[in-house]
């Protein structure tokens, strides 16, 4: 069983990390393709709002109501859940068809809430009509969303992982194909402000097609897992009504993270709308700098909380909080030994990461501002991860109203600052920062967050010896620094004889400060007595032929 768990787990890994290399690749087509001001914000937010709007109308209820219903059927019902799963599948279906035909004729409205005051201006009706265009383009994506979910979790539910990992991977290929052939048709260099009706058909349809693939790539291996799919109607007697319930704050959780989302949104590409001739960083910046982030949570941090998860739901069913604050420490501690050089080294190379991902075609000029943005989000990986783990010990004890309160602490306070470092401290002229100034008002929310729940996680889970992680934390970000800085005076002294320009360039940038910044943190932390570090550092070398 643990074999057949650590192959299951391999094989999701490895599509996760193979997607996400396709899903950079797409950025850097689509950065030399269209640029990363605002012709480039323009798609993004566009081809954004339709995940964004199925979490919010669909994905929570799926999620936490009809997902774990789904399951408990599949293991407990006589005929294996299949009459369960096929009502459960029409049902959502239907409501995925009907959402995504009310978006579609909503498509106008819903662009409108994007969009900053800059744009409506009437000299700028030409973007607002591409903006429109490629929303409604790109809104047929919810129904395969959920559709794509739903199918999936049934897939998971009989024990078939690969298959929802591996996935993203065709979505992937099929909008980096409509990139490479825009590439071939339109013209890259200097790219006019606005689309033509051909442009935006192929991006918005390439990418909808995409989402469509991904789902239709899961399909066969549904009928191979045992389930035959028949439409079929009615709910009475299932018991979502009880689990609904159980769900509303989770859902009214993900509410408050969509209000978050349209306000920054707005305020990015109010900073490519600017009349500043100039390099500016809006939404493309910040969506490319938030997915960098993202790259070691979505390894690491999601890996280990939903390994310990279930083991801190346990020890708090049992009543043991000493040893719950002590497992979320440890987890916290284990994930931040990778995280904080994680941080550092993007904040210290955030040019060459950025340049090696967007420093192609029409996407060359704003690098510089793109790396500003890098660094400021960089800040809030470590509170982000701290608070991630924070939010789950709460889940442990099924307490999910505690996090949707402390959910509207973080958007209220990324809110405000976004809207005053926007809006108040940057003048007309400044608002090419505007990604750069939101980088840093998620990075402050996140430490406001962590600030406030531990105190109130407190009340549940006592102080206990073994359960801290600020002395640690601190050490972790000295060496991380040293590590960080050892690289970056070597990059210094070698850029006297060796030409870093270009992608390519960034590439051996990259590559020399791995070589100095890794060995550096390593050795720190063990004189440090970070155990932790030290941990990570004894399993890489046992599977070298030196550590043997």
């Amino acid at each position: 069983m643990a074999d057949r768990t650590l192959r299951s787990a391999a094989v999701m890994a490895a599509g996760t990390v193979l997607s996400r290399l396709l899903g950079f690749i797409r950025i850097a087509l689509l950065a030399a393709a269209i640029g990363t001001a605002l012709r480039g914000d323009i798609f993004t937010a566009a081809n954004t709002i339709p995940n964004s709007l199925y979490i919010l109308l669909a994905g929570g209820v799926f999620n936490t109501v009809l997902v774990p219903q789904l399951v408990r059927a599949i293991k407990n019902h006589d005929d294996g859940g299949q009459d369960f799963t096929n009502r459960i599948l029409t049902f959502g279906f239907v409501v995925l068809a009907v959402v995504t035909v009310a978006c579609v004729l909503l498509a106008p409205a819903i662009a409108e809430l994007y969009l900053p005051k800059e744009l409506h201006d009437p000299s700028r009706a030409s973007e607002r009509e591409s903006m429109v265009m490629f929303v409604r383009l790109c809104l047929p994506q919810i129904f395969f969303y959920g559709a794509f979910v739903l199918v999936g979790q049934v897939l998971n539910a009989r024990r078939r992982f690969g298959p929802m990992m591996w996935a993203p991977i065709a979505n992937n290929i099929v909008a980096c194909a409509s990139i490479v052939l825009f590439l071939f048709i339109y013209r890259v260099g200097d790219t006019p402000p606005t689309y033509s009706h051909g442009e935006e058909l192929l991006l918005g349809l390439g990418h909808t097609l995409g989402i469509a693939v991904q789902l239709l790539v899961l399909l066969p291996y549904l009928r191979a897992s045992g389930h035959l799919y028949r439409v079929k109607f009615g709910l009475r007697g299932t018991g979502l009504g009880h689990t609904a319930r159980l769900g509303l704050w989770t859902v009214l959780f993900v509410a408050v993270n969509q209000v978050t989302l349209v306000v920054v949104t707005q305020l990015a590409i109010a900073g490519s709308a600017s009349n500043d001739p100039g390099a500016k960083a809006g939404l493309f910046a910040y969506s490319t700098a938030m997915l960098i982030i993202l790259v070691p949570h979505g390894i690491v941090t999601v890996s280990l909380a939903t390994a310990a998860l279930p083991q801190m739901s346990t020890l708090a069913a049992d009543g043991d909080t000493a040893a719950v604050g002590r497992m979320s420490a440890r987890s916290i501690r284990q994930t931040l030994a990778i995280v904080v050089p994680a941080a550092a080294a993007m904040i210290a190379f955030a040019y060459p990461i950025v340049t090696l991902i967007a420093g192609y075609g029409s996407g060359k000029n704003n690098l510089t501002l793109m790396s500003y943005t890098l660094m400021t989000l960089a800040l809030g990986i470590v509170p982000f991860t701290i608070q991630y783990f924070q939010l789950r010990t709460f889940y442990a004890f099924e307490d999910t109203r505690t996090p949707f309160f402390l959910q509207c602490v973080i958007a209220a306070t990324n809110i405000a600052a976004a809207v005053i470092g926007v809006r108040v401290l940057l003048n007309q002229e400044d608002l090419r920062f505007s990604g750069v100034v939101l980088g840093a008002a998620y990075a402050v929310a996140y430490l406001v967050a962590v600030l406030i729940s531990r105190p109130v996680l407190r009340r549940r889970v006592p102080r206990v010896p073994g359960a801290g992680i600020g002395l640690p934390l601190l050490a972790m970000v000295i060496a991380a620094v040293a590590g960080a800085g050892a690289g970056k005076i070597v990059l210094w002294i070698l850029d006297l004889a060796i030409d870093w320009s270009g992608p390519l360039g960034a590439i051996l940038q990259l590559a020399v400060a791995a070589l100095v910044m890794l060995p550096v943190y390593a050795a720190v932390s063990r004189v440090l007595r970070i155990h932790e570090v030290n941990d990570v550092v004894s399993m890489v070398t046992s599977k070298l032929p030196i550590g043997r």
